[in-house]
């Protein structure tokens, strides 16, 4: 099984227009909002977007709240019905989709990026 690369894609974009990334392979960089291993389940956050990933295909990883993340995963349609329950401290003008869900396969952490000089890349 081949896999395909990441195509790198802000937070804002797939807010923006998540069924248009629905099957695709995306590379997301945000800070971590919060983690549920219970339920594997991350909270991503890049300025004012905010992404739901399912963490479990990631194995055993040490998270930290606040640190910023780089994940690789496909974009796949929420299998909830009625769609996935946001992190209950979001603040308002936050924007979100919770039509689709991040598959996450790779994260490595990256905390070192400056998102200022990673945009204009």
């Amino acid at each position: 099984m081949e896999l395909e690369p990441g195509t790198p894609v802000f937070l804002e974009e797939l807010v923006a227009r998540p069924l248009h990334f629905v099957g695709r392979t995306v590379r997301v960089t945000g800070t971590l909002h919060s983690y549920s291993p219970k339920i594997d389940r991350a909270a991503l956050v890049d300025g004012q977007s905010l992404l739901l990933v399912d963490t479990k295909l990631l194995g055993v990883h040490q998270y930290h709240i606040g640190q910023t993340y780089q994940l690789i995963g496909v974009v796949v349609a929420s299998a909830q019905e009625g769609g996935e329950e946001p992190p209950k401290d979001l603040l308002e003008d936050v924007r979100y989709s919770l039509d689709i869900v991040l598959q996450a396969r790779v994260v490595r952490e990256v905390d070192g990026l400056d998102m200022a000089i990673y945009r204009k890349a």
